[in-house]
């Protein structure tokens, strides 16, 4: 019993399958084709150009580049000489490590204690610079940043 049942079983997949490749086969398909036309193109009016735009002309014909590229950084310094202002020092904070997280608690616990400094990125390390009157101030920084597992140093440097 079982074998004619898989046995009709087999026999009707069978036919389906021809059924199937015999509805794909026999089934006519239409395909129209165009061919496109190639046309040349219609000579352009030449238009004036103001004169605004005629120093570029120039520039773009001139053999010898006499002019130099924009750069990325900017160096300013100003000297200004107050007669009541306390000198202060410059100071370079030397971290153990320069992940993003010790970075952050860093740069919090500089604007925290209300200390001015500056960032410079050299060679994927960061080097931070701290302005201030007196290294013994600074040490506070040093103690703060021992709770977060930083360990750091202050060095003076001359700017």
């Amino acid at each position: 019993m079982q074998k004619k049942i898989l046995g009709s079983f087999f026999l009707l997949l069978f036919l389906s399958v021809a059924f199937l490749l015999y509805k794909l086969l026999t089934q006519s398909s239409e395909v129209k084709i165009e061919q496109a036309k190639y046309e040349t193109p219609m000579p352009q009016s030449k238009k004036e150009e103001p004169n605004e735009k005629a120093w570029i002309k120039e520039l773009a014909h001139q053999e010898s580049r006499e002019f130099f590229f924009p750069v990325n950084e900017l160096f300013m310094q100003i000297d200004i000489q107050w007669p009541n202002i306390d000198k202060k020092k410059s100071f370079r904070l030397v971290i153990d490590r320069a992940d993003r997280y010790s970075l952050f608690c860093i740069l919090q616990t500089l604007s925290s204690l209300h200390l001015s400094y500056v960032v410079i990125k050299e060679n994927k390390v960061p080097i931070i610079y701290v302005e201030e009157k007196s290294s013994k101030q600074l040490e506070n920084v040093v103690l703060e940043l021992e709770k977060y597992d930083i360990k750091s140093k202050i060095i003076e440097v001359w700017l």
